[in-house]
């Protein structure tokens, strides 16, 4: 029998799962105090507009301040209607809305997809605000997982999202995206539909509408199973930041970092050093062929030798007994016009 409308739980015909509106207080609950802010990413989409729809009820019970933002990427010409229809919503709801122009470099070689993830997260990230909500739900945590294994991740990229990274939360990441559409529709919610959402050209979407419809037909759960996998996955790794907070001896989670540190661990103790050690500085580490490589000259090079790591915009090295993090002068960002 299905669910009412005002029960926390949700028939999906296949499970019952707990209600958005549920979910919401609760991870909210969980991470933040009285008359802090909240600032929830607004693409316009089904996903962030359950999000904030759900958000703003819980917000009003519990103290909270909250505002919205919406990047405008201008890669769709119809950029600008969303935009609109992103400020109609939350005037709807009273919720103040920050639309931010952005340009998402074509060259980057990152790709448009994760190009348009790393500027959309910069611009969230130049606002005020205590915690930044962001609507990622379990599909797209089985996505993410699926996308980083065939890239050859290890437990990093494998653990995916988590509810809590930084001050970023993801209240929705324990649903299904039919609880979502579920919530939208009883509420009679209004989105905008991204063309791109069905180029099959981008990674992801590929594994959305070809490849995990055919892994359903023979693994019914498939999409809970993956983000199963995922959070304990999460919980290795937990335990391996905690082992990397231990290697650092005493020593600040920063760089520069004592040589020492590396030359006195095992192999796989000290490239799980510098891999936590890039992560907690918001940095991409690089293919592991390139970073062990990198560990293995730091460990066995002699003092007149100064092995360097080029990452991008900055460079890992060597000089002093100690391994800095430098801005990269040779890099096209930092080169004089």
């Amino acid at each position: 029998m299905a669910a009412s409308g005002n029960s926390p739980f949700i028939d999906l015909g296949v499970s019952v799962v707990p209600g958005v509106v549920e979910c919401v207080v609760e991870c909210i609950a969980r991470h933040t105090v009285a008359s802090q802010h909240l600032l929830v990413g607004f693409s316009g989409g089904l996903d962030s507009t359950v999000l904030l729809h759900a958000v703003q009820r819980a917000a009003l019970s519990q103290s909270l301040s909250l505002g919205a933002v919406h990047v405008h990427h201008g890669l769709s010409p119809h950029a600008d209607a969303w935009g609109e229809h992103c400020q109609s919503v939350c005037t709807a709801l009273d919720v103040p809305l920050q639309i931010l122009r952005v340009q998402v470099p074509e060259a980057s070689g990152e790709g448009i997809e994760g190009a348009a993830r790393r500027v959309r997260r910069d611009a969230l990230s130049t606002q005020p605000h205590d915690w930044c909500l962001l609507a990622h739900h379990r599909d797209d945590q089985a996505e993410t997982l699926l996308h980083n294994l065939f890239r050859g991740a290890g437990v990093r990229g494998l653990a995916a999202m988590r509810e809590c990274h930084g001050k970023t939360l993801r209240p929705l990441l324990t649903l299904p995206r039919a609880a979502l559409l579920h919530y939208a529709q009883e509420h009679a919610l209004q989105w905008i539909e991204d063309e791109s959402n069905q180029d099959l050209r981008y990674t992801r979407n590929n594994l959305r509408h070809r490849v995990l419809p055919v892994i359903r037909e023979r693994f019914e759960k498939v999409d809970a199973q993956l983000a199963a996998t995922a959070g304990r996955l999460a919980e290795t790794l937990g335990l391996l930041e905690e082992l990397a907070v231990i290697d650092l001896a005493g020593n600040p989670p920063n760089f520069p970092l004592p040589l020492t540190l590396f030359k006195q661990l095992t192999t796989a103790r000290a490239i799980n050093l510098l891999r936590a050690m890039l992560a907690w500085q918001q940095m991409q580490s690089p293919d592991d062929v390139r970073l062990r490589e990198f560990v293995r000259q730091l460990r066995t090079a002699r003092p007149d030798r100064h092995p360097r790591l080029v990452l991008g915009v900055c460079v890992l090295e060597s000089r002093g007994g100690m391994l800095n993090l430098c801005i990269n002068q040779g890099s096209p960002a930092h080169q004089a016009p």
